[in-house]
């Protein structure tokens, strides 16, 4: 049982985890602007895509077997918190991760301003009562007023969907994150509902020794906002 990659370009490798309630196609945009100079290594995450359910463990060991000896490493939402995890246990494989609109705990409490709990548990709650309409308003959330065409994949399972929110909410990597210590960016987003700016504020605190990009005027997908933009400080960070 195998997890489903797809590969585009030459050049550097770089490992891209996507975000809940999507798979690799997201990715398929930056192909062109990224493939001269990049090998584009697009991973379906458990439960998205054409990679069925697997929990962490599985994940990464049968992960691990199927990338190269070393690689960059980047994610987004969901998709970045994968990405931080993997980092903080296999560091030796990774030569930089790259975190998108991603924090270490999703969920808000009295020092952390992520989503609230309730604003979470009223979601996670409408997914078993609408899949369908659950996911255009997620979707819709993420885009805001920036004008995207979405790149759609498969159909998510409600399995990937269902472990998926599971994952956002029961993970929280903020302590390991004090002992990572490869090249790391976090990027954040101003007009982001989904991973707050406020979140950046908080992280530059506890840990200054990471690099940061903000952007003014996008919302949870800056690489498809703005991508212009994104392409540049990608660049900039991953050699």
């Amino acid at each position: 049982m195998n997890i489903n990659i797809i590969k585009h370009g030459r050049g550097v490798p770089v490992v891209f985890f996507h975000g809940w309630g999507f798979d690799h196609h997201i990715w398929l945009p930056l192909i062109e602007p990224l493939g001269e100079r990049y090998q584009l290594i697009l991973v379906d995450l458990p439960g998205f895509g054409s990679t069925p359910w697997l929990n962490w463990s599985k994940f990464k060991n049968k992960l691990l077997t199927q990338l190269p000896a070393s690689f960059a490493l980047v994610g987004w939402s969901l998709g970045g918190l994968y990405a931080q995890r993997l980092a903080i246990e296999e560091p030796s494989r990774i030569s930089s991760l790259l975190s998108i609109t991603a924090s270490p705990r999703f969920i808000a409490d009295e020092s952390w301003p992520a989503v609230p709990k309730e604003v979470f548990n009223h979601f996670y709650n409408n997914l078993s009562l609408d899949l369908e309409k659950t996911l255009k308003d997620f979707i819709r959330l993420q885009v805001n007023k920036n004008k995207i065409i979405l790149p759609l994949g498969q159909r998510p399972s409600s399995e990937g969907l269902e472990q998926g929110l599971n994952t956002l909410e029961q993970w929280d990597l903020r302590s390991a994150l004090h002992d990572l210590n490869l090249p790391t960016c976090f990027m954040f987003a101003r007009l982001d509902p989904i991973a707050p700016a406020k979140i950046m504020e908080a992280m530059q605190k506890l840990y200054p020794h990471f690099d940061y990009v903000f952007f003014n005027r996008a919302a949870h997908m800056p690489f498809l906002s703005h991508t212009e933009l994104f392409i540049e400080e990608f660049q900039r960070f991953i050699k």
